[in-house]
């Protein structure tokens, strides 16, 4: 078991998924409506709690300083995990978590090219809710990240929030926007950040940039990245993109030394790497060819 924990760990893979729920005012959650969100948008539920909260007559929760460890927990029957003791529903749990200022962002916002009042907005955020998913490790990436897209979907639209971040991918989204992007099947535009950086300081007097994706490893398929020279950051910003939905649609299947192709003319060789920029993870690296590409890593010939 630590051996595989400790390759999970090497790989990037998250055996939790977890999102952060960012609020200016308290959220307010009417318990029965998420219910029937939940069930909306994931399938049957059990949820052992909720003839409590009936006989308790509790159908609103509020979230305050005094409830941090408030916790509400779903069992999600139509995504169900086997092991080898037998099946078990994957589960989602929503909590009270305490408030993080705006500077523990500073690497999400410094990358939110998408939403330029998402600095602004987490300045005036001080509530924050937390999901996560247990035991929905053994899912497909697919379904995996289907299941939380729709308990996420319930939350939102049961308590409406002004910020979304995604831990996995260090991404911070305006909530809006995302459903949007979801509604046009663009499942990843949360659970992924494509990066950009200027690289300086080389010498090479040439425009030097690394560029990768992250969020991917996290559902246990490789990242993307290209280090690269002058070249159009927007033009690979959107092969990297096109990369990531093939990899996340059809799984690991460009082996090392196969070359990529979204045009006559690109011939761009791959091959599986630990990622330059944290965190660490495995990548699949874009050669672009000469003159463009940049070098590949140092000491990260090893197997993955």
């Amino acid at each position: 078991m630590e051996e595989l924990m400790q390759e999970e760990k090497d790989f990037g893979f998250a055996r939790v998924y977890a999102v952060e729920l960012k609020y200016r005012r308290p959220p307010l959650l009417d318990r029965h409506l998420l219910y029937e969100k939940m069930e909306q948008y994931t399938g049957k539920l059990d949820q052992p709690e909720q003839q409590e909260e009936k006989a308790a007559g509790l159908a609103v929760w509020e979230s305050n300083d005094e409830e941090k460890e408030k916790l509400l927990h779903f069992f999600h029957l139509n995504y169900m995990v086997s092991y080898a003791e037998g099946e078990m529903p994957a589960q989602t749990s929503l909590m009270n978590i305490a408030h993080r200022p705006a500077e523990d962002y500073t690497t999400a916002v410094q990358q939110a090219w998408h939403w330029q009042d998402a600095a602004e907005t987490l300045n005036e955020c001080s509530h924050s809710l937390l999901l996560v998913d247990m035991m929905a490790s053994g899912l497909d990436p697919k379904s995996r990240l289907q299941l939380f897209t729709g308990a996420l979907r319930a939350v939102h639209e049961t308590a409406p929030c002004d910020a979304i971040y995604f831990k996995e991918s260090d991404k911070i989204v305006e909530p809006n926007a995302y459903l949007g992007a979801i509604d046009e099947g663009a499942l990843l535009y949360g659970a992924m950040n494509i990066r950009y950086y200027q690289v300086e300081g080389t010498g090479s007097g040439r425009q030097e940039g690394l560029m990768d994706s992250v969020g991917l490893a996290a559902l246990g398929i490789p990242d993307v990245q290209c280090h690269f020279f002058d070249l159009d950051p927007s033009q690979m910003a959107g092969t990297l993109t096109d990369m990531a939905y093939y990899l996340f649609n059809q799984g690991d299947v460009i082996s090392d030394g196969e070359t990529i192709g979204f045009t006559e003319d690109m011939r761009w060789r791959c091959e599986h790497q630990y990622a330059l920029a944290i965190p660490h993870r495995v990548v699949i690296d874009i050669d672009p060819g000469e003159p463009y590409y940049a070098g590949r890593q140092e000491n990260n010939q090893e197997e993955h």
